[in-house]
């Protein structure tokens, strides 16, 4: 049974998880129901600390209700979370994803005239609304773009499911002038520069050496490369002193410096999904995680499962990509003459 769309004047998604990547996993889910509901607005329930600076300029989102993941007087800034989320009434709240505990308690503790979720074995929220999650549809991004299409009776294309952040020009132009300070005299080789982002947790992260001797391979193919090393604010250290690098303490300047660069490489982690969110090919390298839940979408991006290729093996076909971006670009350039 679908939901009636004239219905719908407001909605709640809950997504009750602290990581940066499940937020941005959110984006194309919220442009579809912004599609599908032009009138409505949208809140977001959501646990990852800077969810408000990502999705409150969002398409139709109005506001984000944020739970806290970690940090002192936890249940406290919960209850106050909650008493926030309840403080309005929904017509329609959905849990986009088929296995998650908190975003089930939010969706009970919520005031909602409307519950919806995928059908399952695990799914122990009252439901007004269930709908099957189908075998083929396995990506993190893709599945709630098919929840919310089935609820509202709508055709979708899964191949056209893209992440994205609006960005102003602001934005923009701050992540450019970033990457022109951090490459210095070199800035005539901007045009070359090679994002990456070499940090990440638990078996996710890949060695120093390994970016090293990738690096070493990739730039005897490349020579005109320009490798950029992206960093966390604070607490970490660049693979190589001898590449520029850069630190954001915004995530949308981040995301403005990336779209500023010719290729972006990351291990699977937060800024491998900021990078997805641009239109800049995107590499992601997979070795704790399946590649076909959390690959960048995009046709021109790449995702390689490394747990056994060799670092000069990954440079090989990051090599080819590269070559694509240059073919790209000049088709783009005779295009424009």
């Amino acid at each position: 049974m679908s939901v009636h769309a004239a219905e719908i004047s407001n909605v709640l998604v809950c997504r009750i998880n602290g990581r940066l990547g499940n937020a941005l996993l959110l984006t194309p889910m919220l442009c579809r129901l912004h599609e599908l509901l032009p009138h409505a607005t949208i809140d977001v329930a959501i646990a990852y600390a800077d969810a408000r600076e990502l999705l409150e300029k969002m398409p139709g989102v109005r506001r984000v209700v944020l739970f806290p993941h970690r940090g002192p007087r936890l249940i406290w800034r919960c209850l106050l979370a909650v008493r926030s989320l309840r403080a309005c009434r929904y017509d329609l709240a959905i849990d986009p994803t088929p296995a998650s505990t908190s975003n089930r308690l939010g969706l009970m503790l919520c005031r909602a005239r409307q519950r919806a979720g995928f059908a399952g074995d695990s799914q122990w929220a009252p439901l007004t609304h269930a709908v099957a999650l189908p075998q083929e549809i396995v990506h993190l991004g893709v599945q709630p773009v098919f929840m919310v299409s089935r609820l509202l009776g709508a055709s979708y294309d899964p191949c056209s499911v893209r992440l994205w952040l609006p960005l102003s020009a602001e934005q923009k132009q701050a992540g450019v002038e970033a990457i022109a300070r951090a490459v210095g005299a070199r800035a005539d080789s901007m045009i070359n520069a090679c994002g990456f982002f070499a940090h990440a947790s638990g078996r996710k992260a890949l060695e120093p050496a390994w970016w090293r001797t990738f690096w070493r391979t990739f730039l005897d193919l490349e020579p005109d490369a320009l490798p950029l090393e992206f960093l966390q604010p604070s607490r970490c250290v660049p693979v190589d002193p001898s590449f520029p690098h850069v630190r954001f303490s915004s995530l949308r300047t981040m995301a403005g410096a990336i779209a500023a660069t010719r290729l972006f490489i990351s291990a699977d982690t937060g800024p491998m999904h900021l990078a997805a969110c641009t239109p800049v090919p995107t590499v992601g390298l997979f070795r704790a995680s399946r590649l076909d839940h959390y690959r960048p979408l995009k046709p021109c991006d790449l995702a390689i499962d490394i747990a056994h290729r060799s670092p000069q093996d990954v440079a090989q076909r990051v090599s080819q990509l590269w070559r694509k971006t240059r073919k790209a670009r000049e088709s783009a350039s005779a295009g424009r003459s």
